[in-house]
């Protein structure tokens, strides 16, 4: 199973890709690809901490491995700019006195996915952004997830853009998983076990996981007695996730 494995090691200030400035408050996350081949979370790092000659960054970088923080999210990253013709995105139009014309890049989180040698995104690359976004969401909010060719019409993340239906997936998934995760962590474990207090409420959840497809015999399981808060709780939760597949 992919895990978060979430580091922090910010780059130092420079005007190409750190400038210090202050992110408005966050309205959207910005998922993007690098377009480098066989570059990892490690080598972004390096290259933006002595980038020179250009403008770029992000946020976050994702690899098959780990998820590198190199900018505070704090501060602005130069990742998604509004193009010049005008914003495919109003809501996210922004300017300030220390960055004129900012637009997106004032008020969004960038993601970065890496690529393999051979051009793909892992799919643990893939499994490990959504686990991102999810963290991000605790921290921020449910927001608007958009890709970066939302934004400005850039192919990017090229894969998401070729294929809408992998960008449909990935929306699927961030949710499905995020339900898992809430549960394994006890929280919504704890939630349906204190709605599931009376013996009524047990045997609905137990027809509805019954009816999405778990074994029968939990019904005669639950009517002797066998089957405790926590058990119920997991199937309930489970038929819920079966159901939204």
């Amino acid at each position: 199973m992919v895990a978060l494995n979430y580091e922090t090691k910010h780059i130092g200030k420079n005007k190409f890709s750190r400038p210090g400035y202050k992110l408005f408050p966050v309205k959207a996350f910005v998922l993007h690809y690098t377009a480098n081949h066989g570059g990892t979370a490690e080598n972004h790092f390096s290259y933006f901490n002595n980038l020179k000659g250009r403008y770029a960054s992000a946020h976050i970088f994702v690899d098959r491995t780990k998820s590198l923080e190199i900018i505070p999210l704090s501060e602005v990253a130069f990742h998604a700019n509004e193009r010049k013709e005008g914003p495919l995105i109003p809501s996210l139009k922004a300017t300030a006195g220390y960055y004129p014309g900012g637009n997106a890049n004032l008020n969004t989180i960038g993601i970065e996915m890496c690529m393999e040698k051979d051009g793909t995104i892992h799919p643990d690359t893939i499994a490990r952004t959504i686990l991102v976004i999810q963290k991000l969401q605790k921290q921020f909010g449910v927001l608007p997830i958009y890709r970066h060719y939302d934004i400005t019409g850039k192919r990017c993340p090229a894969p998401f853009v070729s294929d809408e239906k992998l960008w449909t997936k990935f929306f699927v998934d961030v949710k499905k998983e995020d339900d898992e995760l809430k549960f394994s962590s006890g929280t919504l474990k704890k939630e349906w076990e204190t709605f599931l207090g009376s013996k009524a409420q047990r045997e609905i959840a137990v027809k509805a996981a019954v009816e999405a497809g778990y074994s029968a015999n939990w019904i005669k399981n639950f009517e002797e007695g066998k089957a405790e808060n926590g058990d119920v709780a997991a199937l309930a939760i489970g038929a819920l996730i079966k159901a939204n597949k």
